[in-house]
């Protein structure tokens, strides 16, 4: 059983990586395993690997820190979904795919969204997902 409350996004993940979880309490919570990641966040993350053996270390300490919940099919027909729903808003260039996918995820797994990305305010405004500021809050 899982018993994460949040997906955490990349644009989340890099932050919290760098050390400043404890400042914002996000540290207590993946403590408590209620912080997950997806395939594709961690995909998106270690493009920024700067050679394998960072690669590695990274992931042992993901394993180590948070829970980890699928990418299942219907995340993609809901992410297509959405973007045509934000097509016919014309807002369809504030979410890319792959914000969409692990927007999605969250959604169908019941998970609110731990972010720092203003795009995942625009998929929320069609969605109706519950989602959480990583950080101080916004402008500050």
């Amino acid at each position: 059983m899982n018993a994460a409350q949040f997906l955490i996004d990349t644009s989340a993940l890099a932050r919290f990586m760098r050390g400043d979880s404890d400042q914002y309490g996000w540290d207590q919570a993946a403590a408590a395993g209620l912080i997950a990641t997806c395939p594709i966040t961690e995909l998106e993350f270690f493009y920024s690997a700067r050679s394998a053996a960072d690669r590695a270390r990274g992931i042992e300490d993901m394993r180590l820190i948070f829970g980890w919940v699928p990418v299942d099919d219907r995340a993609y027909d809901r992410a297509w979904r959405v973007q045509e729903a934000l097509t016919k808003q014309g807002k369809h260039r504030s979410a890319g795919a792959v914000d969409l996918v692990v927007a999605a995820t969250a959604e169908l797994q019941g998970l609110t969204l731990l972010h720092r990305d203003h795009d995942f305010e625009c998929i929320a405004a069609v969605t109706g997902q519950a989602l959480q500021w990583y950080g101080p809050e916004h402008g500050k």
